[in-house]
């Protein structure tokens, strides 16, 4: 029926009071929620068939809910209840190290713009769920959630991926962030295995030092031994004389080696493609305008000098056809009477990338055209990984996979600083998508912050991002401290030692009046 005669009022049955009121032709909005002012809208065109539907623009969560359409014809009415689930997903997580802790490293997800309240899972290497040790969350001033969720990791040993997976589970979708953390970030975790390896560093210095004293001894016990034909004990006396000829050699070789164990890692990521995977249409046209059904057309390949699509009077012939582009091409006949050649590729892949020709034959007449086909596809989130200490940082490399052409990959510094990469690279895979892997080390003087590596394609303008957060409380016990102090004092200690010898130590001679010729 027509409706446009009809008092029609929605309403939020909650607060009961009014969203959209329309009477007799006309909007009234003296009794409208303020909260809804200049976002909603009855949409007429549906009134004179009787749909009363409402437009709300500009959803926010504060709409999720339940709404009532009423109807009112003088001494008639009806009313109807409409659900209205309002979603969004957050932000790509980020994680953050921020301590030592129960003999782990203290991992936080952090993800914002969820509603509603999203579910944090974590998964360890294995992809098993692992329980979270604290969960808080909170609403910001549009009234989206932002959450923080807290592990603690302990076992060093699993080589793999530390994931936090955000969850929307009214959308179905979630955004997901892995960590590699190699192991050994955990050692420090553990102080009794710093106390080991000072304790390890001791010993085979004070041993070292042991035998060196022990053979020093022996070698002195055999210099000054006395051959008792030429000599008798009571004749031995103090000389003021040096000694000459008396060797004296002195060689400590304290060898110390640590050696890290590291396995290699990697992780097939999921490909996030566009329009890599899909098809196009590559146009091509005749001016002016004709028939173009009875013609020979080809599209060509000139970098090959081969066929990728052959059409002659009416049928496509395959015998000439490239075999990368088999049951992938076809000619689009819709247009061919008005003189369109137009050849669709489906499945696109990067070796499709680059030039081809559309070439026309009609008896002796001959003309062709180029078009430069670009082929590009955005790869993975990049997964960042701790690879190891090194020059007084740490190491951490950003991996991505799924790219075409080949990526641009940037560091940030806390403060949104680009910094060159310490070494990058790049591999093909079977598809002929890039991989890409950059490295930084991130020094213990400007540790603490958020860390991101962005990873670009220029191609298509798009990118992907993925940061971390390092404390300044994750910091390395550095073994070579120690170390250096035992072999300072060890120098002292011989150097010392060898003085009090020099003032202290007067070589015997025989008295040659009191010895037997």
């Amino acid at each position: 029926m027509d409706t446009r005669s009809l008092d029609i009022r929605w309403i939020r049955p909650r607060f009961s009071k009014t969203v959209h009121h329309y009477r007799n032709g006309e909007d009234l909005y003296s009794e409208q929620l303020r909260e809804y002012v200049g976002r909603t809208e009855l949409v007429r065109d549906g009134l004179s068939s009787g749909r009363l539907d409402l437009r709300i623009s500009g959803l926010r969560p504060s709409d999720d809910g339940q709404y009532v359409c009423t109807v009112t014809d003088g001494a008639s009415y009806g009313e109807a209840t409409v659900k209205l689930e309002v979603a969004a997903t957050g932000s790509v997580p980020q994680l953050s190290l921020e301590a030592y802790e129960d003999g782990g490293i203290r991992v936080v997800c952090r993800s914002a713009g969820w509603y509603p309240q999203p579910e944090v899972l974590w998964k360890d290497p294995d992809g098993e769920h692992l329980p979270s040790v604290s969960q808080r969350h909170s609403s910001d001033v549009r009234g989206l959630f932002d959450i923080e969720d807290v592990i603690v990791v302990t076992d060093g040993n699993r080589l793999g991926n530390w994931s936090c997976v955000v969850r929307n589970s009214r959308l179905n979708q979630e955004q997901e962030t892995s960590l590699h953390i190699s192991a050994p970030f955990f050692h420090n975790a553990r102080p009794w295995m710093v106390g080991v390896g000072v304790l390890l560093v001791l010993s085979v210095v004070f041993l070292g030092l042991g035998a060196y004293l022990w053979r020093r001894k022996v070698l002195q016990s055999r210099e000054l031994a006395l051959d008792a034909d030429v000599a008798r004990p009571e004749l031995f006396g103090d000389s003021p004389r040096p000694a000459a000829g008396i060797r004296r050699n002195l060689h400590v070789s304290v060898s110390f080696s640590i050696t890290k164990l590291t396995s290699e890692w990697w992780d097939q990521a999921t490909l996030s493609v566009s329009p890599w995977g899909s098809y196009i249409v590559l146009p091509c046209h005749l001016s002016p305008s004709m028939e173009a059904r009875s013609l020979d057309i080809r599209w060509i390949r000139p970098r090959f000098s081969k066929t990728v699509h052959h059409y002659r009077n009416g049928e496509d012939l395959y015998r000439e056809q490239m075999e990368e582009y088999v049951g992938r091409t076809e000619l689009v006949r819709d247009g061919l009477s008005s003189g369109r050649l137009d050849l669709r590729i489906s499945g696109l892949r990067p070796s499709d990338d680059g030039q081809y020709v559309c070439t026309v034959t009609n008896g002796a007449s001959y003309g062709e055209a180029t078009v430069d086909l670009e082929v590009a596809a955005t790869g993975s989130v990049p997964q960042l990984s701790l690879e190891a200490y090194e020059d007084g940082g740490i190491r951490v490399v950003c991996r991505s996979a799924g790219w075409y052409p080949q990526p641009e990959v940037l560091w940030k510094d806390p403060d949104g600083q680009r910094l060159p990469s310490v070494s990058q690279g790049h591999f093909w895979d079977s598809m002929g998508l890039f991989d890409i892997e950059g490295v930084i080390v991130v020094s213990n003087g400007n540790r603490h912050g958020k860390w991101s590596c962005v990873v670009r394609n220029s191609r298509l303008n798009q990118q992907q991002e993925t940061s971390l957060h390092i404390s300044g409380a994750l910091s390395s016990f550095d073994l070579g401290f120690p170390v250096q102090v035992v072999f300072l004092g060890l120098g002292a200690y011989l150097w010392r030692r060898k003085v009090l010898q020099s003032r202290e130590l007067d070589v015997v001679t025989l008295d040659p009046n009191s010895a037997h010729s």
